[in-house]
């Protein structure tokens, strides 16, 4: 009896397990799938189309572990096009669970592939399930997503109906949710999951991420499960006295309320040595401790221990012998402890400008001959009492210029010209940046003849025995480019046509890097502009180039009023208001006053800079002055006119007249002679002439350029 009660247990317990795993493991069982040779609708060879989307529509679903293919290369000589029905039949005599029957049809380089997925058992057709792309190239691409679909109407792909996240108490859902990529409305993949939950530990803010899904009749529905890392209450910092805890907050990418991240911790820890280290100690050592602060919060402690400070006690070189330690030192900003140390950073120790020193070495030796220089990585050795810096030179030999050439595509200007143009002399030590300044005038004369896309290559010739180098320049033009448009914008106020007619260049010349560069200067000149930027964008054909012109406007207005007194005029009130940029137009308008206790002075000019679209400077003015002398008044009263036209060059002829009227009046018996005599009204008229050559680079603050008046 006992006997039979125990094998009465063991049998309840072997269907329990039956009912519990065996559903789990067969729940999803192998589905047959048979795919016929689609119908091919293309003017291409159809019959190759045929066979190779249906071997790569195989290949696809082989690839599926729950799917068993029945082949049907059979069908693939056959003519016949085959229905649902005889699909349903063939399917049933094949053992197909599923039959794809379907079309390819190609209009150009679009493909439309559309499949319909016949159930045998059900014997009905389920929803189709169809791709698009281009070129025949890709077939395999756009298959791979035709699969993606048949899969999801057989039931073996399910599509993500939501997305949950629990545990979360500071961290938003839709931050946690942003970076992965399981989406809804994606299909599901475990796969996409277990690389979520990589992807969301990561970001820092958790000490476990897990996930589960559930099937519902909506589809997949992910849960996250997360468990926060406790907040930082605290950040203290000990044993700091070179360095302010400010300075080192500064630095700091951990806070106080976030989460508790230790790869963070340590980047700051890095970041306060480098900080240490800019300062001169290099020893400094600096340890994080970690404690709790009630059931979820830490303090981060950071103990630093700063130890002496530490100089460069000295720099040495091996292997110079054309220049001595002292000048190569001489060369470097990084420099040996020395008495001013305490007003200069003179013996510390900064990576990043030592490593510049190396290459200013580099480059001193590159321009004074020595073509196969190399300056060495500085071997750095710290110890208690300071840095040693060892640098090697490999010098190798010095070599001079022999033969200077331009060969190559011919310009327009001589070559004899160009070769007495360069930098580079016969005779002369080998010079790396001299051969660089060549190389861009050489460049400059190619884009002035409208070859914007012109390289030149310096091809060296060492000749080692004599310690010579010839220097060949090779041009290569390339095409004529042409300037296709010109754009301007940024100019809300100045039109565009003051603008263009700064421009050294118009739409249909050849490119010119010169007139571009004359632009740009003619452009700052106006003082219209708080930024000039010019961009050159190239055409498809690469024969045509559009310039792209972007402007920031300032203001060009400008108002002083002040005040005065002087035991002449006595009190003066001055004002002045100017525009520089009148309504746009480029024009100048300014109104000049003066009122004292016995001068009184008005004045007011306009300046149209390009008078009739032509640039014909012209200004007028009208004034009025009136001084109250001792024993007489001075009235005064006149207009001008002057006009400039540019003549060559830079050379400028203006061309003035001014009228003017004086009236001396109030003439008391005390005043002079000459002055009763000249009493009453005086019209004076004048004619003047000069030229002006004007180089600068500004009208009010130039700082480079000549002005010079005749």
């Amino acid at each position: 009896m006992t006997i039979n009660k125990i094998a009465f247990q063991k049998c309840l317990i072997f269907l329990l397990l039956i009912l519990f795993f065996v559903p789990s493991v067969y729940s999803e069982e192998l589905k047959k799938i048979s795919v016929l040779p689609f119908e091919v609708y293309s003017s291409d060879n159809s019959a190759a189309i045929k066979e190779s989307l249906y071997k790569s529509l195989n290949e696809e679903l082989k690839k599926e572990k729950l799917i068993q293919i029945i082949p049907a290369d059979a069908f693939l000589q056959s003519p016949a096009k085959i229905d649902e029905k005889q699909a349903i039949k063939y399917g049933k005599s094949a053992g197909a669970d599923f039959v794809i029957i379907g079309s390819l049809t190609q209009l150009g380089e679009t493909l439309n592939i559309d499949a319909k997925i016949v159930d045998v058992n059900m014997a009905h057709i389920l929803s189709a399930a169809s791709a698009q792309g281009k070129g025949l190239a890709n077939l395999d691409m756009i298959v791979a997503q035709l699969k993606t679909e048949i899969l999801v109407r057989i039931g073996l792909v399910q599509k993500i109906a939501r997305i949950e996240i629990k545990g979360n108490r500071k961290i938003d859902a839709s931050a946690i949710i942003a970076p992965i990529k399981s989406k809804t409305g994606n299909n599901f993949s475990e796969a996409d999951v277990a690389s979520d939950i990589k992807t969301i530990f990561k970001m820092g803010f958790f000490l476990d991420v897990t996930a589960e899904s559930t099937s519902t009749s909506e589809g997949k529905v992910i849960t996250f499960v997360v468990q926060e890392k406790g907040l930082i209450s605290e950040i203290r910092i000990n044993g700091n006295k070179a360095l302010s805890k400010d300075d080192i907050q500064e630095v700091l990418t951990i806070k106080t309320r976030q989460n508790l991240n230790q790869e963070k911790i340590k980047e700051d820890i890095e970041k306060i040595k480098t900080l240490y280290d800019s300062k001169g100690y290099y020893n400094a050592e600096i340890k994080d401790t970690v404690e709790r602060d009630g059931e979820k919060d830490f303090r981060v402690i950071l103990d630093i221990k700063e130890n002496d400070r530490l100089y460069v006690k000295s720099i040495t070189f091996e292997g110079n012998e054309a220049y001595s330690s002292k000048e190569l030192k001489n060369m470097m900003s990084t420099s040996e402890y020395g008495l001013l140390h305490f007003f200069t950073d003179s013996g510390l120790l900064k990576r990043d400008q030592l490593k510049q020193d190396i290459g200013k070495l580099t480059t001193y030796y590159f321009n004074n001959g020595f073509i196969n220089a190399q300056i060495g990585e500085p071997e750095i050795t710290i110890d208690k009492k300071g840095i040693y810096i060892k640098i090697k030179v490999k010098e190798g030999k010095r070599f001079k210029i022999d033969k200077v050439e331009i060969s190559g595509d011919l310009l327009e200007k001589p070559k004899e010209e160009l070769l007495r143009s360069l930098k580079v002399k016969k005779g002369d030590n080998y010079n790396r940046e001299a051969i660089m300044r060549d190389i861009d005038f050489l460049t400059q004369s190619c884009n002035d003849e409208g070859y914007a896309n012109a390289d030149i290559n310096p091809k060296i010739n060492t000749r080692e025995n004599e310690q010579l180098a010839d220097v060949d320049y090779q041009i290569i033009k390339g095409d004529l480019v042409f300037i296709n448009h010109i754009n301007i914008s940024g100019n809300n106020i100045t039109r565009d046509k003051v603008i263009r007619r700064q421009l050294d260049i118009v739409e249909g010349d050849l490119y010119s890097s010169s007139k571009l560069r004359r632009s740009y200067s003619n452009l700052n000149r106006l003082r219209y502009f708080e930024e000039v930027d010019f961009q050159t964008e190239k055409d498809p054909n690469k024969k045509k180039m559009d310039v792209n012109i972007r402007v920031k406007e300032k203001g060009t207005g400008m108002f002083m009023v002040g005040a005065g007194y002087s035991a002449a005029d006595q009190a003066v009130v001055m004002a002045q208001i100017t525009q520089q940029n009148f309504l746009g137009y480029g024009q100048i308008l300014s109104l000049k006053a003066s009122l004292g206790s016995t001068t009184n002075n008005i004045d007011l000019s306009f300046t149209e800079p390009w008078l009739f679209d032509i640039p014909l400077w012209c200004k007028a003015d009208i004034w009025k002055y009136k001084k109250e002398y001792d024993s007489y008044t001075l009235d005064t009263r006149g207009a001008g006119l002057t006009l400039g036209y540019p003549l060559f060059g830079k050379i400028v002829g203006y061309l003035g007249y001014k009228l003017t009227a004086d009236n001396i009046g109030d003439v008391l018996p005390t005043a002079p002679s000459k002055v009763r005599e000249q009493e009453g009204q005086t019209i004076t008229s004048a004619v003047t002439l000069f030229l002006v050559r004007d180089t600068t680079n500004d009208y009010i603050f130039p700082s480079k350029g000549t002005n010079l008046f005749l």
